[in-house]
């Protein structure tokens, strides 16, 4: 993954935390790598999420893609009586030729972690705390105003939600497992000798 690099996000509002949301849609994880400190009144979590990024450049139609449907010739209409009547029956050893999908590329994944500040409780809604291996797919994540904080959701597939109670909206995303988007110091190349 040394071509990938890394993400950073900060989130600060609706709109970042919108940003957040849909790099991380479809994102998996487990309640085993979900923390809150309430010393440090932080939640944390690690998700394995999309590059969605990554797939932008790989989604382009390509132009000399093969017909995979026959064409349409104009035949006459028949009822599904005479139909059956004149053609044999499919058996089960008999080959069924189905049309080829064009082939997509696997969507590469990437570790990130997650974690918001300022936040005074965490409460797991519809998730099993007996099972913290068990993966969730999430979904969203989205903010609720609540009488005088904010309300910071992350729902997964199946119903199950976190709902974290904040003072303010205050989040960030990070990969780890991609490159720094800045050269380190002793990769660079030394200057030309004269």
């Amino acid at each position: 993954m040394s071509d990938i690099r890394a993400l950073k996000l900060r989130a600060v509002d609706d709109e970042d935390l919108g940003i957040i949301a849909a790099c991380l849609h479809g994102a998996i994880g487990c309640l085993n790598e979900m923390a809150y400190d309430r010393e440090a009144r932080r939640f944390a979590a690690i998700l394995v999420r999309p590059l969605w990024e990554s797939g932008v450049e790989t989604s382009a139609p390509e132009t000399s893609a093969p017909e995979t449907s026959a064409p349409e010739t104009s035949a006459p209409e028949t009822s599904a009586r005479e139909t059956s009547a004149r053609e044999p029956a499919v058996t089960p050893e008999a080959p069924v030729e189905m049309p080829m999908l064009p082939q997509l590329p696997a969507l590469k994944r990437m570790r990130a972690g997650l974690h918001f500040d300022h936040v005074n409780a965490v409460r797991y809604r519809r998730l099993d705390r007996r099972a913290p291996h068990a993966l969730l797919h999430l979904i969203s994540i989205v903010s609720a105003p609540l009488s005088e904080r904010f309300g910071i959701i992350l729902s997964f597939q199946g119903g199950g939600e976190v709902f974290l109670e904040v003072d303010k909206l205050s989040g960030q995303l990070r990969d780890l497992d991609a490159t720094p988007n800045e050269t380190p110091p002793q990769a660079k190349s030394p200057p030309p000798a004269t």
